[in-house]
């Protein structure tokens, strides 16, 4: 049988740090970086994986049903990849990391999210009537299953699954035994890498940081009742030991140092003017001593720590002309990436760097300190493109 997938090539430049993947023939959707490898659905059916450093394709998969690129994960040797999803149910089908090949499928059931712990793969819904599943990620074997009222949140750290079910408990995640319970609130960090010997909550104006084999509290910061009263959702937890606060509606912005503090220091506290008949559109960012934010009217406005100016709009237009809306925002170290679907361009230091085209409806994806991925199409409209691109110039392979 022949084999049908698509030619996917690979143009490298700057000593092979930019790199393009080109697929002719079909569309690519959001990258989305696991390790040192950068894994794309291509065509709409099949997942293609990237070396993130040299830009060599290390294999396309045999055809899936419809592959949810956003939701992969890999625990250990295995990409699990969501298929065939909905609001309501999933499947999932696990690839070899090193090949591609299939290891195993799972058909669709109510568990819609997946999360890597070691060896196993995480199964779980959100919805009520929370079911989670332990599923062994080289084989697909069921190693546990559990089920509680309600799933509002989960982590991971190390090989311990941490869940918010109205209270903390931690389960083991290769046995689902449950190791403790300790503690209400909202945990904080979910589906980011961080140590594994510690996790972090928040409730009622108070951020504390637990220990994972135990729950206790290690450290606890209060907040000023004052700054945080009206602000619902929890912070965002961003460099520098600081906790960042947006609220959609009320046009607000709050960030203050927590880390190592009995008591928060506040350092930004900002709030867009009623006279802009606006709201946010998404939640603010942060990137070095500037938050970001941007209105329904894909603006895009900047406060500084320490500055006097408040929130001031940013004019995001290059020194060469070229114009970019803030629709889809993304933060990486130096830089906050901005896109509309026709252009895709970098911010830094309230500046804006360059512009490129790109006519495709995607955020950007930072990639480490000084590069993002970011997708566009063909000139001749007859295939994807995904650049791995310079940070600070947009210089491209």
């Amino acid at each position: 049988m022949p084999d049908d997938r698509p030619p996917l090539t690979i143009s490298a430049g700057g000593g092979k740090s930019r790199w393009t993947l080109r697929a002719p023939g079909g569309t690519l959707s959001s990258p989305v970086v696991v390790g040192d490898t950068v894994h794309v659905v291509v065509s709409d059916s099949r997942v293609g994986a990237v070396d993130v450093h040299g830009g060599r394709v290390r294999w396309c998969s045999d055809e899936l049903t419809k592959p949810d690129g956003e939701g992969i994960v890999r625990a250990g040797g295995t990409v699990v990849v969501p298929v065939n999803r909905d609001y309501e149910r999933s499947g999932f089908v696990a690839l070899d990391a090193e090949t591609g090949e299939v290891r195993w499928k799972r058909r669709r059931s109510r568990l819609r999210q997946a999360a890597a712990a070691g060896s196993t793969v995480v199964l779980w819904n959100d919805e009520d009537g929370g079911q989670i599943t332990g599923v062994d990620a080289s084989t697909g074997e069921t190693l546990w299953e559990d089920e509680f009222s309600k799933i509002y949140g989960l982590l991971v750290r190390g090989g311990t699954v941490i869940l918010d079910t109205a209270g903390f408990r931690a389960l083991d995640a290769r046995t689902g035994d449950e190791l403790w319970q300790n503690g209400y609130g909202d945990l904080l960090g979910q589906g980011e890498e961080a140590d594994a010997a510690l996790f972090h909550t928040w409730r009622r104006g108070e951020l504390c940081v637990r220990a994972t084999d135990t729950g206790e509290v290690l450290s606890r910061t209060s907040f000023p009742k004052r700054v945080v009263k009206d602000l619902g959702p929890p912070p965002a937890l961003v460099d520098g030991g600081r906790a960042l606060f947006s609220e959609a509606l009320g046009r607000r912005i709050r960030l203050l140092a927590w880390s190592g503090r009995d008591r928060a220091t506040p350092l930004i506290g900002v709030r867009l003017g009623l006279r802009r008949f606006t709201s946010f559109s998404q939640p603010a960012v942060c990137v070095g001593d500037r938050v970001y934010a941007t209105t329904w009217r894909d603006r895009l406005y900047v406060a500084e720590v320490g500055g006097r100016r408040g929130l001031r709009r940013l004019r995001l237009t290059a020194r060469d002309g070229r114009a970019v809306d803030a629709e889809k925002i993304a933060a990486g170290h130096r830089h906050l990436f901005v896109s509309d679907g026709d252009r895709v361009g970098a911010v830094r230091d309230g500046r804006l760097l360059w512009v490129a085209d790109s006519g495709v409806w995607e955020r950007p994806v930072p990639l480490g300190a000084d590069r993002v991925l970011f997708l566009a199409s063909s000139r001749d409209g007859t295939g994807g493109l995904l650049h791995c691109a310079d940070a600070e110039t947009g210089r491209r392979s």
